[in-house]
């Protein structure tokens, strides 16, 4: 860029001499006509003000051409920047997922399990069979194992695969995060935790994924809304029945049965003509066939206000109405 405005001051100097030494000729051409010692017609000599017009536009000429090149130049430059930018960004970004996939190894490596297997037995009254098999990194004969799991301590013995394993009892509504195993050995004892599941009922009970486009803008007596909506629930084969709900500020607008479009995942059209207020908000009821419900209340759209805290949730109650589980930080 430096380069072009100094070629332009350049030119801009240049077409000034030629201006210059224009007017001077022109003068001496006039100063010889007045003394008769040439005709003034048909002269050879420009015009002042025709020779700048044509510098004018000659300059502005090149000028528009080596702006044309400057920009054209600057703008290949950019994007062969942006090109680079991106392939730093994507090396980055290989970096960075080696450098986790090494901390990964490494932490791997100081892990006193080297890895473990589980299996969940069928429920029966919210209860289960959760058989745990571990193998260590290190060992003797006189190794003792033992695990901590959703409040349960469960001794664990070496079976002929090499292992340790167990079998403990527990709800599929306990928080069974992050159990704790214990390995004594030489009267040495040393701990560390499993990566595990919070809830077991995520095996069993199916939830609900919302996939929705809304529309909305104010109206005379409330939101005009429109839009449709669908939902994949997974694991489908465990649902009887999907009723469908439509709140309003705390109020019911219609309930109505959804079974056959979730489980077929089609998408339903927001009827028009619906009383809404400052807000839009879906419950949506999952029966299944082993006897539990689960109930999810969702702002879809609303004014900028406060709401109350349980406004939003999950729950899972049994067919008698008692509440199972509930996550009312959504």
């Amino acid at each position: 860029m430096a380069n072009i405005l100094l070629y332009i001051i350049i030119l801009l100097v240049f077409a000034a001499i030629i201006i210059g030494t224009s007017i001077i000729a022109y003068n001496r051409h006039l100063d010889k006509v007045t003394k008769g010692e040439i005709h003034g017609t048909h002269s050879s000599v420009p015009e002042p003000h025709s020779t700048a017009s044509v510098i004018y536009k000659t300059v502005l000429m090149v000028i528009v051409i080596m702006t044309y090149i400057g920009i054209s130049t600057i703008s290949g430059i950019m994007s062969n920047m942006q090109s680079k930018i991106a392939n730093l960004e994507n090396d980055v970004r290989g970096l960075t997922y080696e450098v986790e996939d090494l901390k990964t190894e490494l932490e791997q490596k100081d892990r006193l399990v080297s890895s473990f297997n589980y299996e969940i037995g069928t429920p029966v009254d919210n209860m289960v069979d959760l058989s745990i098999e571990l193998w260590l990194r290190d060992y003797t004969d006189d190794t003792e194992v033992s695990l901590d799991i959703a409040g349960r301590h469960v001794e664990l013995s070496r079976n002929s695969d090499r292992a340790f394993a167990g079998t403990v009892k527990v709800s599929i509504f306990d928080d069974c995060s992050y159990p704790w195993v214990n390995i004594t050995d030489n009267g040495q004892t040393m701990g560390e935790t499993l990566d595990f599941f919070d809830y077991l009922f995520w095996d069993y009970i199916p939830f609900p994924m919302l996939t929705c486009q809304f529309e909305s803008k104010p109206g005379l007596t409330g939101m005009k809304t429109s839009g449709s909506y669908s939902y994949e629930i997974y694991p489908s084969d465990n649902v009887e029945s999907v009723t469908m709900t439509y709140l309003t500020e705390g109020r019911e607008l219609k309930t109505f049965d959804i079974t056959s479009e979730a489980l077929s995942r089609e998408t339903i059209e927001l009827e028009k003509g619906l009383d809404i207020g400052d807000d839009l908000t879906f419950r949506i009821e999952i029966v299944t066939k082993d006897g539990y419900r689960l109930v999810e209340q969702q702002l879809m759209i609303y004014e900028a206000k406060d709401y109350p805290e349980d406004y939003e949730y999950e729950r899972i109650y049994d067919m008698d109405g008692n509440l199972l589980w509930e996550n009312d930080k959504m």
